[in-house]
């Protein structure tokens, strides 16, 4: 049975007097599904909200009645965790935690058991929609005739979430644990779709390293919008997870105003790397670098390397090379993870490092930049200023993003991860 078919029926007593036409159902709490709790009905210009006690419904014909008298109704007092079916669910947004995509509710499915219904799921699908405008009885004729059939895509309510709970808007019914536990480029997919109250909702359940992740992971105008909508103090603490050039990226797309504010917020130290990036043009190589990157000394033994790494814990992406830098930071020598790793630990950084470091300027083009890491099969490459100082990296996955246009491709995965 579906609501479709209930909305407008005729509501009559025991006694055959009708007290008005059936308006909506409504749905609490429950062990294991929303029990149907009342029954709004309008009776004239007057709406009433009747306790399930009053009424009958006759599974045969899928028709409620009233089982007292319309003297003696009972009048149903809404809780906090109450759903209206028509106006909470019908229509609007859902989540399915299982395909990780948001959908339009076009029915609800409701089940008998023992003298109680029950809310089971959602109808997403086309046949939902066609029931709605009461076009099944055409549909079915030329389903006959071509055999083919809309789609009936009913998702069990276990599987959903709304944003839309109760008499008024609240929060997110999806419990943090249970929307931390997908990958955040699901989440992504998830938050991509909704609006922005929606998406600041989902960004305050998260932890501040997961939301980290969900925010790298969504379409540039979703990530501006996204933090324009959070508190400065939560927005700041997000972007201090992210990589200073994503931070930066972030930041460069929306109003001035804010980003000072978030900037205020930002640790000093966040807050410093982020603004220098912001001061090159996008598309360039200062645009593109990340200023999170592993120098060493050419004087290092290998051993005093692998323990550097181990105390500065760098993203894995800022780790396919070591840069050797002299005491004014200069560009020297670069040397791989992996010729760090199969080094004796006693050699010193100078004898086994590259003296010739394929490198970049602030100001150099994406094609350039695209052209270097492909014509030397480099992962990441340097970013110098003209006195030929380390000024940040470029890796290869932030080079191809900025190549492939948006509208045009998904989200370049992570080489490490």
């Amino acid at each position: 049975m579906y609501l479709s078919f209930v909305l407008g029926q005729s509501i009559k007593d025991p006694d055959g007097r009708e007290l008005g036409k059936l308006e909506d159902l409504v749905a609490s709490p429950a062990p294991h599904l929303p029990v149907i709790s009342a029954v709004v009905v309008k009776a004239g210009g007057e709406v009433k909200n009747i306790a399930w006690e009053c009424f009958h419904y006759d599974e045969a014909t899928e028709r409620f009645s009233l089982s007292v008298s319309v003297d003696n109704i009972i009048d149903y007092r809404f809780s906090d965790e109450d759903l209206l079916l028509r106006t909470n669910v019908m229509d609007k947004q859902i989540v399915d935690v299982h395909e990780y995509r948001v959908v339009r509710v076009n029915d609800i499915r409701i089940e008998p058991s023992g003298d109680r219904l029950y809310m089971v799921g959602v109808d997403v699908g086309m046949r939902g929609l066609l029931r709605r405008m009461g076009l099944m009885h055409i549909i079915d004729r030329i389903a006959k005739v071509t055999k083919i059939k809309p789609n009936s895509q009913v998702i069990a309510w276990h599987d959903v979430e709304t944003f839309e709970r109760g008499l008024g808007r609240l929060k997110l019914k999806v419990s943090a644990a249970r929307l931390s536990a997908l990958h955040p480029s699901d989440i992504a997919r998830i938050v991509n779709e909704l609006d922005p109250q929606q998406r600041t909702e989902v960004m305050e359940t998260l932890d501040i390293e997961t939301a980290a992740e969900v925010l790298t992971e969504t379409q540039t105008h979703v990530q501006a919008s996204i933090v324009e909508n959070l508190e400065d103090e939560l927005a700041a603490d997000i972007l201090e997870e992210m990589e200073p050039d994503e931070a930066a990226d972030v930041l460069g797309d929306i109003s001035a105003e804010k980003r000072d504010d978030i900037l205020e917020e930002m640790e000093p130290e966040d807050a410093e790397d982020v603004k220098e990036l912001l001061e090159y043009e996008d598309a360039t190589a200062g645009g593109l670098m990340t200023t999170e990157y592993v120098a060493v000394s050419r004087s290092m033994t290998a051993q005093e390397a692998i323990d550097r790494i181990r105390e500065l814990e760098p993203s894995a992406e800022t780790v396919y090379y070591l840069y050797v830098l002299d005491s004014s930071e200069h560009l020297s020598g670069v040397l791989s993870l992996r010729d760090l790793i199969v080094a004796k630990p006693d050699a010193i950084i100078e004898d086994i490092m590259v003296s010739k470091v394929i490198h970049v300027h602030l100001d150099a083009g994406i094609r350039d930049i695209a052209h270097t890491l492909k014509d030397y099969n480099l992962l990441a490459i340097p970013v110098v200023d003209e006195e030929n100082r380390l000024q940040g990296i470029v890796t290869v996955d932030d080079a191809l993003e900025e190549i492939i246009p948006e509208g045009h491709r998904r989200r370049i995965p992570k080489i490490w991860s």
